[in-house]
């Protein structure tokens, strides 16, 4: 601590500027045309000559036939200013990433529903040989929000059940309805009224071990409750329980080709009350300005924005 302290010190004295002024002059040999360059007076370039040689306590640049040399002090400062200001430039601009040609590992948590609409699309966009991220998505579980906070997670996916941190960042990609699935061959019809649905046996999914799902939620809201005779952690196993029962699945309309796409299944509107709700990313407030977390963001909402026409 008492060298940093002491670098600290050195620093406080110097003028960041002056190496700059200094550098100008020594690449164009004219005081006038490095005031020209920085768009400064030739006065003010003179005088902060003056002052870079009192801080350096050397003449660094000395009158010749050809304009001005440098003193073998003056060289070496440039010499190392050549390395520095870079690598200044590039600490006060704003940066940019390129997944064209920088690696980078990003780790992403959903649940199932929303993984089975955002992944193939994300695959199908991002997943080649022109891109060099690399994508890792992480079981949905308890304890998320701590491993976002810890910097274990970059991104989550979710719906907006008030469940994160307050102070987590947030912005909605797509919006989805509620639907149902049952088995083709069951006694429903093609719409449930809510008499029908709190009547009907259901296989419910529940993502996250002991917390209510916004099915449950909307439901309690209006004083009613759903009979659940099995809860599974997945919306794919809870599909392929189906055929067969008379049970009902509520699931996200983003899953209706999977059902769809299965002959034993047929799909059933849900009642009115279960309100439509949107899918949201969210993330840590550190990672605002991040490149790569900035990019991440815009290739999500890339992969999401047909979702919503």
């Amino acid at each position: 601590m008492f060298m940093i302290a002491m670098r600290l010190e050195k620093l406080r004295q110097v003028d960041l500027n002056l190496l700059i002024t200094f550098a100008a002059i020594a690449e164009e040999k004219s005081v006038t045309a490095a005031a020209s360059r920085l768009l400064l007076s030739q006065p003010a370039v003179s005088r902060a000559l003056q002052r870079a040689r009192a801080m350096f306590q050397d003449d660094l640049l000395v009158r010749s036939p050809h304009g001005f040399e440098l003193t073998l002090r003056g060289r070496k400062i440039l010499e190392e200013l050549e390395g520095l200001l870079p690598k200044m430039e590039h600490l006060v601009t704003p940066s940019l990433f390129d997944p064209v040609r920088e690696k980078s590992h990003f780790r992403i948590s959903g649940p199932d529903n929303v993984c089975t609409v955002v992944l193939p699309r994300l695959c199908r966009q991002y997943v080649n040989e022109r891109y060099q991220v690399q994508f890792e998505f992480l079981p949905w579980q308890g304890g998320i929000a701590e491993l976002v906070e810890h910097g274990q997670l970059d991104l989550v996916l979710h719906i907006d059940d008030g469940l994160l941190p307050s102070h987590f960042q947030s912005e909605r990609l797509y919006r989805e309805d509620w639907i149902c699935a049952v088995a083709r061959d069951s006694r429903f019809g093609d719409q449930l009224t809510l008499k029908q649905y709190l009547g009907a046996s259901h296989i419910v999914v529940s993502t996250l071990a002991g917390v209510q799902t916004i099915p449950d939620k909307r439901l309690t809201a209006v004083g009613a409750k759903r009979r659940s005779f099995i809860r599974v952690p997945y919306f794919g196993v809870a599909l392929q329980c189906l055929p067969g029962t008379e049970l009902v699945l509520t699931l996200t309309s983003g899953l209706t080709s999977v059902v769809q796409g299965d002959r034993k299944l047929r799909l059933v509107k849900a009642p009115h009350e279960l309100h439509p709700f949107h899918f949201l990313m969210a993330w840590h407030p550190r990672l605002n300005t991040d490149p790569r977390h900035v990019w991440l963001r815009a290739a999500m909402r890339s992969t999401t924005e047909n979702l919503n026409s």
